[in-house]
């Protein structure tokens, strides 16, 4: 490794952490003691750092702007970022990580699973041999023990951060799809509705919101024989399971069901459809909550949705990932996993209305 490589990595470490020790740094780089002894003294020389015994740490009396100067030419960290479509709710958890990485001063490497744990694991894999310094990962699958993800992401010895997911062996952001839920059915009761039924996609964030409703149906005392809907999405697009959302609207019917929470946006417009075909009108018949607020606006009748903070999840995991290369996490040896939950939000549009209202 050339000796400007050497110090534009030493330099790094001490912008990313504040100190360095000969040892440790030894250990992670593969270079010996004895160059990295000789780098600190050449730097230590130029008012680039300054020697402590052991290592180095930042030059307090760096002069104005030379820090700056030296993050504009070098990232402090690279750091992998794996989801499973850049096609939908994740462009905005994308963008959300792309604005704190500028702010830190970190690079991303996107990799796309396309909801396939072996294309995960591919990509996992390639972020890895690229040395990354961190990974951020919304996962195709369960990462749990013995599978190959797991398996791959426990033998690191760098921080992974689960986005959008939750195990009990990795930090973790995600949105608190379960409190969005209770929001949308809170707001259904508001507006009079007392059976309500629940069609959801099967996906990660299916059994938060078959949870909370079970929950919130015994806490409101609502009737509790409104239809309940988990099938698989039959394409990448919406509006491919219409029998199966045909079949559901026609239950809710029948069990006098007035309002439904919908999992994701493009079925619920879809059950829009089905039932301005039916003669059933959308709210005044029924009511219908979306959860995901990606298009959610663009239906015949603008769909009162649950908005999970996307890109406030991005931006808390890439966050939260720099400070664990910092170092940024108190004064314990062993600092506690991390999982953070970010409340979604309800927006109130045309498709939730009063009981027998005109609109």
């Amino acid at each position: 490794m050339l000796s400007g490589e050497r110090h534009g990595k030493i330099l790094r470490e001490l912008d990313l952490r504040g100190s360095l020790t000969v040892n440790e740094f030894a250990a992670k780089t593969g270079l010996s003691t004895m160059t990295i002894r000789r780098d600190l003294t050449q730097l230590a020389g130029q008012g680039l750092l300054r020697r402590v015994h052991g290592g180095a740490v930042r030059n307090p009396s760096e002069r104005a702007g030379e820090a700056e100067y030296r993050r504009s030419r070098q990232p402090l960290a690279t750091l992998g970022l794996i989801v499973p479509t850049t096609g939908y709710y994740f462009p905005e958890i994308i963008r959300g990580a792309e604005a704190a990485a500028r702010l830190l001063n970190a690079r991303l490497i996107l990799g796309v699973s396309n909801y396939s744990v072996e294309d995960e694991y591919r990509q996992l894999q390639r972020v890895v041999a690229n040395s990354v310094d961190g990974i951020l990962l919304a996962s195709a699958g369960p990462v749990e023990p013995g599978s190959p993800t797991y398996e791959l992401l426990a033998g690191l010895d760098i921080p992974v951060i689960l986005v959008e997911r939750s195990s009990r062996a990795f930090e973790s952001v995600m949105s608190d799809h379960s409190y969005g839920a209770e929001l949308a059915i809170e707001h259904l009761v508001s507006r009079g509705h007392r059976r309500i039924g629940l069609a959801i996609a099967a996906s990660p964030t299916a059994p938060w919101l078959r949870e909370s409703h079970a929950r919130m149906v015994s806490k409101f005392g609502l009737e509790n024989d409104a239809p309940i809907l988990e099938y698989q999405r039959l394409g990448p697009v919406g509006g491919n399971n219409q029998a199966e959302l045909a079949a559901f609207l026609d239950d809710c019917r029948r069990t006098g069901t007035t309002a439904a929470l919908v999992l994701p946006d493009e079925e619920a417009i879809t059950l829009i459809h089905i039932a301005d075909e039916a003669g059933v009108s959308v709210p005044q018949d029924f009511a219908i909550v979306a959860y995901d607020d990606e298009v959610a606006d663009l239906a015949a009748v603008p769909l009162t949705s649950i908005a999970p903070p996307k890109r406030d999840v991005g931006h808390a995991a890439v966050t939260m990932c720099m400070e664990r290369l910092s170092g940024k996490h108190g004064s314990g040896l062993t600092p506690a996993l991390r999982r953070v939950n970010l409340a979604p939000q309800l927006i109130v549009r045309e498709s939730s209305g009063l009981v027998g209202e005109d609109s």
